[in-house]
């Protein structure tokens, strides 16, 4: 059954925070916290430290201004993961009878928790696209989990399995779903396209095979070996590819032309739909590093790793800028939107990074 509170219920100030600091080259968006998502609109999600200290869901809106992302009346915690294009936040809350409940913060703070299967005592929800359809799992009345969308509504619609239980990890703007599926062969991945299952399959000597992102008809994800070693899959409809070569690997994020990105080794790594593997630039003084997020234009953002770690951003044509951080401060990014624009922290503190300049949105 959904559940809806007014504005007045949803939204509260925190009162150890205003509007978002501009540095030369970053925004601080909070002295303790992370920004986990940003829309093309430059509203951001993620957490920050109340006036207890206490770290909590937030959303920062265009203008930097910060809101916490309140749980439901007889809420225990919140935690946030995702934004859509209107500016609804999207996470998950728990209260007294529920260890987990999927939960939507409209732009003018109305909270809704999403649809319970019937009979269900928790939903978790994981993904959500710019249109706002959701996707995760729950309970049924029998106890068996069920891969779950929700529509912008937070109507629950059971996505089909193998016979045992399922989750959805991943969606794209199309509405494309993946996830794992189980059945009496083990852990499989699977997609769902107008809620059709396909069985992906399983992954040869593999104990845990498992989905990062979906974009049209590709999927990306891993699997470890019995040694604990992981390796990265792409799968095209149902034909799986591995990156070339024995050493480890993994892909965390895929453009709508198939291009995967991750990290192969200690490289960060662009990995063609044609099976090419470029090795992507890196700084001046930095061996390794990794690719976390891509956006639909190519622009892509991560990690370059020595002394400390250092957010990076690359551009479509493959060129690589250092994001400022102090020195001495391991940074991460960890999510781009359409314009370029980076979020993520540094030193405990959520960040902004704009495209050019100290501007919000750049």
């Amino acid at each position: 059954m959904r559940r809806t509170w007014g504005a007045a219920l949803a939204l509260v100030s925190m009162m150890s925070a205003g509007t978002a600091v501009a540095e030369p080259g970053f925004v601080e968006l909070a002295a303790k916290g992370s920004a986990v998502a940003i829309n093309d609109a430059g509203v951001v999600v993620g957490r920050a430290a109340g006036a207890d200290g206490r770290a909590r869901a937030v959303r920062w809106d265009a203008e930097g201004r910060i809101s916490e992302l309140v749980p439901p009346p007889g809420g225990r915690y919140a935690t946030v993961f995702g934004v859509d294009a209107a500016g609804a936040a999207y996470g998950n809350t728990s209260d007294a009878e529920h260890w987990a409940q999927a939960t939507r913060w409209d732009a003018d703070g109305t909270v809704t928790v999403l649809d319970f299967l019937p009979g269900g005592d928790y939903t978790f929800a994981v993904a959500v696209n710019e249109g706002g359809t959701v996707v995760g799992y729950g309970g049924d009345a029998d106890g068996k989990r069920q891969a779950i969308s929700w529509d912008r509504d937070g109507v629950a619609t059971v996505l089909p399995g193998l016979g045992t239980a399922t989750e959805a990890a991943a969606i794209d703007e199309q509405g494309t779903i993946a996830g794992i599926a189980y059945s009496d062969e083990g852990r499989r991945v699977v997609r769902w396209d107008d809620g059709v299952l396909t069985d992906l399959g399983g992954v040869p000597g593999s104990t845990y095979p498992g989905v990062e992102a979906v974009n049209g008809r590709f999927v990306i994800g891993g699997y470890q070996t019995e040694d604990r070693t992981s390796f990265a899959v792409r799968w095209d409809r149902g034909t799986a590819a591995y990156p070339p070569g024995d050493q480890f690997s993994t892909l965390l994020a895929v453009d709508a032309d198939g291009v995967a990105f991750g990290r192969v080794g200690g490289s960060p790594v662009r990995w063609a739909a044609d099976g090419g593997v470029t090795t992507m630039a890196l700084p001046a003084g930095f061996t390794a590093g990794e690719v976390a997020v891509v956006n639909e234009h190519g622009t892509a953002a991560g990690v370059a790793i020595g002394r400390t770690y250092r957010p990076l951003r690359w551009s479509p044509s493959g060129e690589v800028s250092l994001l400022p951080v102090p020195a001495g401060t391991h940074g991460f990014a960890l999510a781009v939107n359409d314009r370029g624009v980076v979020v993520g922290e540094f030193g405990g503190r959520a960040v902004l990074w704009p495209v050019g300049g100290a501007s919000w949105l750049g």
